[in-house]
This record gives C-alpha cells, sequence and structure tokens, in this order.
C-alpha cells in the first residue's frame, strides 16, 4: 500500500510537469513550421524567378502559402503582439496581411513579434534586400 502511495504521489508531480514539457515543444514545433513555410516561400520565388506570398490571419493565428487553398499551420500557444505585414485591408481589425518573398531574392520585409504563456518573446524578421528569415529569442 505504501508502494502504491509513493507511485501516485510521484505521478501527480511528474504529470503536470511532462505536461507542460508537451505543450512547450508543440510551440516549438509549431514555430518551426512557420519559420519552414517562410523559407519555403523564400526559395520558391529565387529558383521560379516570381512573387511567392505567406499570408497571416493573426487573430486566428493561421498562415498560409499563396497557391494553397487551406491553412498549412497555426502558431499553437503563441500570442501576436506586434506585426509588420503588407497589409490586405487598411482595416486594422481585419489583422491579416502578407509577407512577399520576390524572384530576384529579396522580400517585402516585415516582422512578427509572438509571446508563449512563459512570457518567452519570439522575434521573426525578414529582411528586405536579402529575403533573409531570422528568428530572434529572448526571455
Amino acid at each position: 500500500m505504501l508502494v502504491l502511495g509513493l507511485l501516485t504521489l510521484i505521478m501527480g508531480l511528474v504529470l503536470p510537469t511532462f505536461r507542460g514539457g508537451v505543450e512547450r515543444e508543440q510551440m516549438r514545433a509549431s514555430l518551426r513550421h512557420f519559420m519552414g513555410t517562410l523559407r519555403t516561400a523564400r526559395s520558391q520565388a529565387a529558383t521560379q524567378r516570381r512573387q511567392v506570398r505567406v499570408f497571416l490571419d493573426l487573430r486566428a493565428g493561421g498562415y498560409r502559402l499563396e497557391g494553397s487553398a487551406r491553412d498549412l499551420g497555426r502558431l499553437k500557444g503563441m500570442r501576436v503582439t506586434d506585426a509588420h505585414l503588407v497589409w490586405q485591408d487598411r482595416n486594422p481589425a481585419s489583422r491579416q496581411g502578407y509577407i512577399a518573398f520576390y524572384g530576384d531574392g529579396s522580400s517585402s520585409g516585415g516582422f512578427l513579434t509572438l509571446l508563449d504563456p512563459a512570457g518567452r518573446q519570439f522575434n521573426i524578421r525578414v529582411e528586405i534586400i536579402t529575403g533573409q528569415v531570422v528568428l530572434e529569442s529572448s526571455g
């Protein structure tokens, strides 16, 4: 009975930590997927010598690559605190925009600031001249 009680106590302490780790890894995976989508758009634009856009719906946290009818993913567990994009609609309530990559290697530029529940901040920056996608984290 004592062993079962100890196992129950240990599981009660370990499971919440494990669940937090799983959620943190899911957030990191969604961030890596988003970064991969931006880099894929940059690569497609350069190889096909045409404009390729990544559309973002900041309200829902969804994004999609131009030509795709559905969202590729969502920024799970993260909140967008700041964004500089090419806005589709001048109405600030719309919260939809895009980052464009061009065939000459440049881009429309822009950045997103994301905040996770633990208070860690992630800055995603797209350089205008090179189209390079950079991730910086703090916190």
